[in-house]
């Protein structure tokens, strides 16, 4: 939380410091605003590769070969599990952001159960398959932007294999 504030701090003070410059540049709309961003994904495949991205705002707009392993995911804000006292009628993990390329898919999210945590996977897709690659718990993004910063940052651990 205290890092997430500080960035917000951080954003604040560069937009009034260049809000008085005479020959700032007007303001363009950045792509990862609009929802597709190339991600560099060296620290997640460990070759220099790069896709294109588009951000995915609702479970039902992921692939199929990836909510196939969820077993169902609820919407941002929508009911869900949270604990293990478990409604059948609900999903136990909710979307928080996801991310899709031609060949990845990339999703953070809330899971609920014994333990309520957060999670981000991705998967390699192909064809109508989705082969789960990654897995790290408690780190992700929490907006399409800080999903980017922390794949490409190195910092997010894979515990795939781990437990």
């Amino acid at each position: 939380m205290a890092n997430r504030t500080a960035a917000l701090l951080l954003t604040a003070l560069s937009f009034s410091a260049s809000g008085g410059c005479k020959n700032a540049k007007p303001a363009t709309k950045n792509s990862i605003e609009t929802g597709v961003a190339t991600f560099n994904l060296s620290a997640v495949t460990k070759s220099n590769q790069t896709q294109t991205f588009r951000e995915v705002t609702r479970a039902s707009l992921l692939p199929k070969a990836v909510l196939d392993q969820f077993g169902g995911m609820a919407d941002p804000g929508q009911p869900f599990n949270t604990t293990d006292v478990v409604d059948p009628g609900l999903p136990m993990q909710e979307l928080v952001v996801a991310a899709v390329s031609e060949q990845y898919c990339i999703v953070s999210y809330w899971q609920g159960g014994i333990t309520f945590s957060f999670e981000t996977k991705i998967f390699e897709l192909s064809g109508e398959s989705a082969r789960l690659i990654w897995i790290s718990h408690s780190q992700g993004g929490l907006n399409f932007r800080d999903l980017k910063e922390m794949v490409e940052s190195g910092r997010m651990h894979n515990d795939l294999g781990s437990h």
